[in-house]
């Protein structure tokens, strides 16, 4: 066995509903990790201002607000790419004549344009995220997405306790998800 197949080799059960999230993080690293490298390198875009064209194009978001309630990107990162895109062309900001403290955001020809680009990147990964599943498995995920997503937007942005409590913490009350943690961090846990 090489080395590269010894780091990658789960250290949990499978079959386990433990780490569902955990893993979920890691197919959506694996998923943008390469397309916001390669989009940055082609052209010069960030991974924010991939989310908010992203957004902008697929969502019926039309504010940096409803942006970061929908993605939990943090205010600043896409308040950040919202004016690099608009200084670069890309993006329209008019002031919201019922609050003007909000911007309505759109993308410009331009705008569209670049997102066609986003795009490819994006199927091309679907293509290669989904090849392992059947035509059933793959309606039958979207489906579980669809249904786990729905609530995202309604969850606190920030666990209010301190990190290492709220890893103690789990659904079946027991600390092995804390114990794992330090254990993958090659920490010893004196107590639980």
């Amino acid at each position: 066995m090489t080395k590269a197949n010894r780091r990658s080799a789960l250290r949990f059960d499978p079959a386990s509903l433990d780490w569902i999230g955990l893993r979920l993080t890691v197919v959506s690293s694996r998923y943008m990790g390469p397309v916001n490298a390669g989009l940055e390198r082609k052209l010069g875009l960030s991974r924010d201002d991939v989310t908010v064209a992203t957004c902008l194009s697929i969502t019926h978001a039309t504010s940096a607000q409803e942006i970061v309630r929908y993605t939990g990107r943090p205010k600043n990162s896409v308040s950040r790419a919202v004016a690099n895109l608009e200084e670069r062309g890309f993006l329209r900001r008019v002031s919201d004549a019922s609050d003007r403290r909000s911007s309505r955001l759109s993308l410009t020809a331009r705008g569209r344009r670049l997102f066609e680009q986003i795009a490819v990147s994006l199927v091309e990964r679907d293509r290669l995220m989904l090849s392992p599943l059947s035509q059933r498995e793959r309606h039958e995920l979207n489906r579980l997405l669809n249904k786990i997503s729905a609530p995202l937007s309604d969850w606190p942005q920030a666990h209010q306790g301190k990190p290492r409590q709220a890893a103690a913490m789990s659904l079946d009350g027991k600390a092995d998800h804390a114990r794992a943690i330090d254990d993958a961090a090659g920490r010893t846990r004196t107590r639980v």
